[in-house]
């Protein structure tokens, strides 16, 4: 999150709150092709300056808000149920949220920029995808150590399956992604993992 400046006064604090939720509605009204901080600011009722005193360009606020109000949180898996259920209900809830107009332009927002911008695709991964893939990671270790199942050859791989199937669905194809879908591609990584 972005460090709230000058003395983190109550008139900061609410400038940020508003430029947050003015970021999440025009994600989820505009989308990110017709975001700008121009509008941000005038939704806001702040100025540019504001703005940028906070966050370097647009894809660094987009980031944030991505991370921190858009995404869903992982659970940590604890192995008091089985590692299918953990996946079924973790990858729904992602599916489920980057299914929202809001969640899925900002997704196209920081992969757009990250292709033009060396740095803010490395702030993403350690903002984005490592916590979440070091969780996941975590499940299947705990997962095998439970003898759920004998040591797979390469869990990145299955990670990449299960979430990239998750991806491609949502934004390659446009469609919802649901608990009956995640529980028909658990079931098919896992029946795959378990003929090796």
């Amino acid at each position: 999150m972005a460090a709230i400046k000058s003395g983190g006064s109550r008139r900061n604090v609410d400038s940020h709150n508003a430029i947050i939720e003015a970021t999440i509605e025009l994600l989820g009204t505009m989308g990110y092709v017709n975001f700008t901080i121009e509008k941000v600011a005038a939704r806001a009722g702040v100025g540019k300056q504001t703005i940028y005193r906070w966050w370097g360009s647009k894809a660094d606020l987009v980031l944030e808000v991505w991370r921190d109000h858009l995404l869903p949180p992982v659970p940590k898996y604890d192995g008091s149920t089985s590692l299918k259920k953990y996946l079924i209900k973790t990858l729904s809830e992602f599916g489920k949220h980057i299914g929202k107009t809001g969640c899925r332009q900002a997704a196209i927002c920081i992969l757009s920029e990250t292709h033009r911008d060396p740095d803010l695709h490395t702030r993403m991964e350690s903002d984005v995808y490592f916590p979440r893939i070091e969780l996941i990671l975590a499940a299947f270790k705990l997962a095998e150590a439970n003898g759920e199942f004998s040591h797979p050859k390469d869990i990145n791989i299955l990670i990449d399956q299960l979430y990239g199937a998750v991806w491609y669905k949502v934004i390659i194809r446009f469609e919802k992604v649901d608990s009956k879908f995640t529980r028909k591609l658990v079931d098919q990584v896992f029946a795959g993992l378990e003929a090796q």
